[in-house]
């Protein structure tokens, strides 16, 4: 991927970002929002739920922070990399302001009906998605790059897995009533403009 694509790619993801933020309703679902969440909600079973639950710790402060030592080390002492480590460390800490400042700028409700597990804060944008869009997906692009040369099927398992548990993560909120799809897609917007400027910065330096 060539440096000006990380770019165009971010400026790309900014216009969705507005275009959510622009068509969002403070006092409840878009017609984006009833058509999509309608059909998510309509997948709800036993088993289903349990799955999504999983998904929330995927999340939390702790897990972060953990994955942020674990890789960082990774990078660290067993790729002999300098610039990695720093920017997983930029990444996490960006993203994390930008969904706390975005969050109370919009003030948007989190949905009321059939939610199944309970959730503090405002709604829009997710804070879950971008989180995960950014952090997660700045992981996944680090690791395929460190082994798309010496282990293509380890680089490709990496970008597939690592897509799927970002959508996972994302879908879960809206499955268990707790954002509105809009948010969702505001957030993974907001999170992967901000992780492809930190992938644009690794490739330049690299």
């Amino acid at each position: 991927m060539k440096g000006r694509n990380y770019w165009i790619g971010s400026v790309a993801l900014l216009v969705v970002f507005a275009v959510m933020a622009a068509t969002m309703h403070k006092d409840g679902p878009t017609a984006f929002d009833e058509a999509v969440g309608d059909w998510i909600r309509g997948w709800r079973s036993d088993g289903l739920t349990i799955v999504f639950k999983a998904f929330s710790p995927l999340v939390s402060t702790t897990v972060f922070s953990l994955l942020l030592v674990v890789f960082a080390a990774l990078f660290v002492f067993t790729f002999r990399k300098r610039l990695e480590p720093l920017m997983l460390v930029m990444n996490l800490a960006v993203a994390f302001g930008l969904y706390k400042g975005l969050k109370s700028v919009f003030e948007r409700p989190r949905p009321t009906a059939d939610a199944l597990i309970e959730a503090a804060g405002y709604s829009f944008p997710s804070g879950n998605a971008l989180m995960s869009a950014s952090f997660y997906g700045l992981i996944i692009y680090l690791l395929y790059r460190q082994w798309r040369r010496r282990n293509k099927a380890a680089a490709y398992t990496t970008v597939v897995a690592g897509i799927l548990l970002i959508l996972g993560i994302g879908i879960s909120r809206i499955y268990l009533g707790v954002h509105y799809p809009s948010d969702i897609v505001a957030g993974f917007a907001i999170g992967g403009a901000w992780m492809l400027v930190c992938a644009g910065a690794v490739s330049r330096r690299s």
